[in-house]
């Protein structure tokens, strides 16, 4: 019953900015359908194609012995870190469906694994945002280092995880399946995408002052870093704030990572704890150059 009113009330909050309801949708959808099914799409259908070949085995095969038994956590970050958003939680989700990791080791490297592709790091924040006030390798290492330093920090296993409990699949695979898989994900990303939108273009107009602008930027990263970036802040307190959110990724990121998990163990308020100390961990890094390095 109390999800029934709440639906109700939703309702009508949409009914009542409907011009902010429509607005926002079209800004979703665009963000969806020009940035990120080029960027994401490519990577989802490879990430498939290596999932349902069985390649992560092989690669496991011949590997696992010079990683003591994480071999598919390393694999997870690095692959996570490459790709994008929220590629690193489909790839632990398909360890986990598997069984090459267990879920609480999945758990506890899943933050790691979720963070901004280069190729959007680079070509878009270092460039358009940034503006090359922080050198990119400043940038690159104020978001790597806290994803090493945490993992590095992890208690490691007591005794060798047994990583590939499942045989070989002989089964035909089918194009038709990764294909519809991957399509499956990019809906769902976007429709996180066009939610975050229209919440966004309702609470934006009420936002006067600028913390309020600060906390809302965190709910959606493209939005959020085009919101810091406009904002009449120093340059002290506005470069470590967007290397912050880029290394956050946003609440709505959160909740597409979320939703592409399947096993039932995780929890949003695990994943975005983890994210606030790698992001706190960024603002840190950066801050400390432009203080000490720069003089600001």
């Amino acid at each position: 019953m109390k999800r029934f009113f709440s639906l109700i009330f939703l309702l009508f909050i949409l009914i009542f900015f409907h011009k902010e309801t429509i607005s926002g949708t079209e800004n979703g959808l665009l963000l969806w359908y020009q940035i990120l099914i080029p960027a994401l799409l490519p990577f989802i259908l490879l990430t498939n194609a290596l999932s349902e070949t069985n390649a992560y085995q092989v690669i496991e095969e011949s590997g696992s012995k010079y990683f003591s038994g994480r071999l598919y956590e390393i694999l997870a970050i690095l692959l996570g870190n490459l790709c994008g958003y929220p590629i690193g939680g489909k790839i632990i989700n398909d360890f986990v469906s598997n069984h090459y990791m267990t879920e609480d080791r999945s758990i506890r490297i899943l933050a790691l694994a979720s963070q901004a592709s280069p190729m959007f790091i680079i070509g878009f924040i270092h460039l358009h945002i940034l503006r090359d006030t922080l050198p990119l390798s400043i940038f690159l290492l104020s978001i790597y280092v806290p994803v090493f330093l945490k993992y590095c920090l992890l208690s490691a296993p007591k005794e060798r995880q047994s990583t590939v409990i499942t045989q070989k699949s002989k089964e035909p695979i089918l194009i038709r399946d990764t294909f519809l898989h991957s399509v499956e994900i990019m809906v769902l990303i976007g429709i996180y995408v066009i939610i975050f939108s229209i919440l966004l273009q309702i609470l934006l107009p009420y936002c006067k002052y600028d913390f309020q602008k600060i906390i809302f930027s965190f709910l959606e990263i493209t939005t959020g870093l085009n919101l810091l970036d406009r904002m009449q802040l120093s340059e002290i307190m506005k470069t470590p704030l967007v290397c912050a959110l880029t290394s956050f990724g946003g609440l709505c990121n959160a909740f597409q990572v979320k939703g592409i998990i399947k096993f039932t163990n995780v929890h949003i308020k695990k994943y975005l704890i983890d994210k606030f100390i790698l992001s706190a961990g960024t603002f840190v890094i950066v801050w400390c150059y432009l203080k000490w390095m720069k003089g600001l």
